[in-house]
């Protein structure tokens, strides 16, 4: 089972609860894992919501994916996060260099933390729904988490 994850960056989370949102990915990744046995993670390895989802994936067991989509993304990053980045590459299952329709292509299911707003999170959403894959919204305006 592989299990992508889609969310905003750190920048775009500081008017929202980090720790709902951690936790969050945490019980997600806990239920998936429970459901199906075995999970394998897909991240963008951008700071925030990609990077919590892998520290998740490590912590219970799971192989993940650095999906990165651009060469030099560390430098879109403030220091602490592309030191956080550059640790959890060297403990990734693979390293591949993709964008996020590979990653919504390639997965089974998701977690999508979005906010509403348009952008690359807002578009996974989308090709989500389109490709009729089941996947978590967890809203962090409403502190809600919804299966779609």
């Amino acid at each position: 089972m592989r299990t992508l994850i889609s969310g905003h960056r750190l920048h775009k989370l500081t008017c929202y609860d980090p720790d709902f949102i951690e936790l969050a990915i945490e019980d997600a990744l806990a239920d998936m894992l429970l459901k199906y046995g075995f999970v394998t993670g897909l991240s963008g390895m951008a700071s925030g919501v990609d990077l919590w989802f892998c520290d998740a994936c490590s912590s219970q067991g799971s192989p993940y994916w650095a999906c990165v989509p651009f060469e030099g993304q560390e430098e879109t990053m403030d220091e602490s996060s592309a030191s956080h980045r550059d640790s959890l590459l060297a403990g990734a299952d693979k390293i591949v260099n993709v964008k996020n329709r590979w990653m919504v292509e390639n997965s089974d299911t998701g977690i999508v933390v979005w906010d509403g707003n348009k952008g690359g999170t807002h578009n996974v959403f989308q090709q989500l729904v389109e490709a009729r894959k089941d996947f978590l919204w967890v809203n962090p305006v409403k502190e809600s988490l919804v299966w779609c």
